[in-house]
């Protein structure tokens, strides 16, 4: 049941996307702090592609992995959905809300457990040089993962 759900929203998430009007890929890559380990602290790294189908609507993925540079290896590739609430006259950019859903891959010890991600992630793109590159600050909050905040820098194509 779940996988089936999973698959029918990426699905319409794919044809959603090919639709658009105003389409515009980007690419991001992130470093973030993040309570994703049973103890303390854990650095994330991740790898961000979206697409904006709408002006104020962005759908994408996500994928992060964070360790605590000892044993403990966390892996979340996730789908997003974004609103863009405040632009501030920025094209392409503002202050934004999205919804997270994906998995999260817990290896400790040589064991992986699997959880489902839900989360939510609020920030500010900041576009420059004409929008073609950008620079994102974001908190969120969800689970497993309980917090994290950090920065995304990527460019259009």
């Amino acid at each position: 049941m779940k996988k089936s759900v999973i698959l029918a929203f990426l699905v319409l998430l794919c044809l959603a996307t090919l639709e658009a009007k105003e389409r515009t890929l980007r690419v991001g890559l992130g470093l973030e702090a993040n309570m994703n380990t049973g103890e303390g602290y854990a650095l994330g790294r991740s790898f961000s592609l979206d697409f904006q189908f709408l002006k104020y609507i962005v759908n994408g993925v996500t994928l992060t992995i964070s360790d605590d540079f000892k044993i403990f290896t966390v892996i979340e590739p996730a789908i997003f959905g974004r609103w863009y609430f405040l632009n501030l006259g920025l094209k392409e950019g503002g202050f934004f809300v999205q919804g997270d859903l994906g998995a999260s891959l817990v290896v400790e010890a040589s064991e992986t457990t699997p959880h489902i991600l839900g989360g939510l992630t609020t920030g500010f793109r900041y576009p420059f040089l004409g929008g073609d590159y950008y620079v994102e600050p974001f908190v969120k909050g969800g689970y497993p993962f309980l917090w994290g905040a950090g920065a995304r820098f990527g460019c259009r194509f």
